[in-house]
Formats: structure tokens, C-alpha cells, sequence
């Protein structure tokens, strides 16, 4: 319990799988072409009446804990059973391309346990692996943890950093596994920052584009995205919309610059947005009416 304070790929294991996610890309594990890895249509192995799941994505510096705060106070329900919290592996720690805590967290609201169905069945797979050390310092997990125990008190959590080499083959695998494991009531939340040591102006430029990408859904271009998960966001992207959700709704955009009131020529760029929710009525933008 926790307190706060690659694997080779086995080439008929990759036919098998690609061949039922109904994509079997025309290259290599490293160099897959995102067109077949991220298929648009309906794959063989997705579901008629897909469960139905809402989610995010939130940043994890502590300068942004105002807008932590608010984007679980507007996601947060007794109704959501589990939560899969996904993050990068900001320190490259874990042996695989994605790793999972299977340790309960001691939180000022409790104990937040580990989901024992996907601690059982995501190590067995060839890219995946249990670490529960790695996550003593993986800051994009444990900033979310005590917002976790607290806006999901029914919830189980599955936390799961993903490697910035991770390939595409890789993410397919762990999409298919994952689609097979969500219920009604999931929730699915991305740890993550945006751009980083540029100006305010270079960094909204940048997140015009992120954004975009993002909010609709479009996973095979968050290669080019300036934001610290873009594998994790490439698997997010896909499980939402295989589940049919459709577009994300930005509710806060800001930096660095705007939080401490100040110019930082250097500075770090956030923002949050909802998948599978009611749209609000009015975005949040830091007090500001535009997003950029």
C-alpha cells in the first residue's frame, strides 16, 4: 500500500491481435502506418452496444491544482465504479511499454484500491507489466490520487503509465485489452501537461493546434502534438471513440504566464477536457472569456 508523501513481441501473437482489431499495418512495429493502427471504422472485435464511459484530461503540475480541482468537481460521481488513470513515464522507469500499480493508495478520504480485475489481467499481456515501485515518484499518478478517493468514493483505480517510445502495435494491443475490461460506470482520465519552455505566445499557437486534435478525437496525429502523453493520448483517443464518443469539449486553456500573473518566457501550458459528458453551458477560461 502506498502513502503519499521491452518486451519482444511474438510475430504470430501480433498477427492475431491486429488481425482482430481489424487493422494490420503495412509496416513494421516501430514505423506502423497510422492509418491501419488507428482504424476509423468499426473494427471485428468492437462491441454492438458499446458500455457507456465519460472521462478526461487533466493536467498534472501542481501549478495548475486550481484547475485540477475544478475539472473533478465537474467529473466526479458516486455512480463511476472504476477509474483508469493513464500517464507518462515522465522518468522512464518501467521495464515495459506500459506499467500498472497493483497497490492500494492510503488517501486522506481512505483507502483507494487497486482494481483487482485489471491488476490480473493487464501483466499478462506481452507490453504491459506490474511495478508498483515506479509509482512512488510518477507525479502525473499520485497529484490525481486524493482527487481520485474523493470525487469517486466507489471507485477502484487503475493507474497506468505509458512509455514515450511505446509504438503503435503496442497501443493497439492495450486498446483491445482495456475495450474488453470497461463496464458502464468507467471512467478513463489522462495525466497530462502541454507545451513546454516556450513563450505564452509560442505555446498558444501550439495548443490551438493540440487542442484540435484532441477534442476531435483524431489519435493518428498526436505524434505531432506539443504535449508530454502523446502515446498515452493516442491510446485515449482510441478507447473513446471505439466506445462513441464523438467530440471533447475543452473547459479550461492556460499557462504558466496567466496562473502566477506574471510573463515566464519559459513556462508550461494546461488544459481540461471532458469526453462523454453533458456539454457545460459556459467553458471555463481562467476568468477569460477565449480560450487562447
Amino acid at each position: 500500500m502506498k502513502s503519499f508523501g521491452n518486451k519482444f513481441f511474438p510475430a504470430v501473437l501480433l498477427l492475431c491481435v491486429l488481425s482482430a482489431a481489424g487493422a494490420i499495418p503495412q509496416k513494421a512495429e516501430g514505423g506502423a502506418e497510422l492509418r491501419s493502427a488507428f482504424p476509423s471504422g468499426k473494427g471485428a472485435g468492437e462491441r454492438e452496444g458499446p458500455a457507456r464511459i465519460i472521462g478526461g484530461i487533466v493536467p498534472h503540475h501542481d501549478l495548475a491544482l486550481g484547475m485540477i480541482r475544478r475539472f473533478y468537481e465537474r467529473l466526479g460521481s458516486p455512480d463511476v465504479r472504476r477509474v483508469w488513470l493513464l500517464s507518462p513515464d515522465h522518468f522512464r522507469r518501467a521495464r515495459t511499454f506500459a506499467a500498472l500499480c497493483p497497490d492500494d493508495w492510503k488517501t486522506p478520504e481512505g483507502i483507494l484500491r487497486a482494481d483487482r480485475e485489471a491488476c490480473e489481467t493487464l501483466p499478462s499481456l506481452s507490453v504491459a507489466g506490474a511495478d508498483g515501485a515506479l509509482f512512488r515518484r510518477e507525479h502525473g499518478i499520485t497529484i490525481h490520487i486524493p482527487f481520485i478517493a474523493r470525487h469517486f468514493p466507489n471507485a477502484s483505480v487503475v493507474p497506468l503509465v505509458i512509455g514515450a517510445r511505446t509504438p503503435d502495435l503496442a497501443l493497439v494491443i492495450l486498446k483491445n485489452a482495456v475495450r474488453d475490461l470497461l463496464r458502464d460506470g468507467d471512467a478513463v482520465i489522462l495525466s497530462m501537461d502541454l507545451s513546454h519552455y516556450k513563450t505564452p505566445e509560442a505555446m498558444a499557437a501550439e495548443d490551438r493546434k493540440t487542442l484540435d486534435v484532441l477534442a476531435e478525437l483524431r489519435p493518428g496525429e498526436t505524434k505531432g502534438i506539443d504535449a508530454d502523453a502523446r502515446r498515452a493520448a493516442a491510446l485515449v483517443l482510441m478507447i473513446f471513440r471505439e466506445f462513441g464518443v464523438e467530440k471533447g469539449t475543452v473547459l479550461e486553456r492556460t499557462d504558466s504566464s496567466s496562473i502566477l500573473g506574471r510573463r515566464v518566457e519559459s513556462g508550461t501550458s494546461y488544459a481540461t477536457i471532458l469526453y462523454g459528458v453533458a456539454e457545460p453551458k459556459e467553458a471555463v477560461s481562467a476568468g477569460k472569456t477565449s480560450l487562447f
